[in-house]
């Protein structure tokens, strides 16, 4: 017992064609937006500060919690130290990775 004859079938893929098309513009639309915002806040930023850009890459990739800047990595080194503690991680390996902290 068919359900879906190859006239249908090929339909309904042309239409899912037509939909991942569509999705994928989409995407790209969104994607462009959002660098082409990234590139004026951050040539904003550089022009503002008479060409530190070191200094706003690293703010631009971190966060801020009160008056301290945290950048990803140090984040991340401290999320690990956490996970590795509670699941009893051997204190040498928790000291070096603090270590990176420094």
């Amino acid at each position: 017992m068919d359900y879906f004859d190859s006239k249908s079938f090929n339909s309904m893929q042309e239409e899912a064609i037509k939909r991942v098309q569509e999705m994928q513009r989409r995407s790209k639309n969104l994607v462009g937006e959002q660098n082409e915002q990234i590139h004026s806040q951050h040539h904003d930023n550089s022009s503002k500060s008479g060409g530190d850009s070191q200094k706003n890459q690293k703010t631009i990739a971190g966060f801020n919690i009160g008056n301290i800047k945290i950048d990803e990595e140090k984040a991340l080194i401290a999320l690990m130290i956490y996970i590795l503690y509670k699941n009893g991680a051997d204190m040498k390996l928790l000291l070096g990775l603090g270590y990176l902290l420094i």
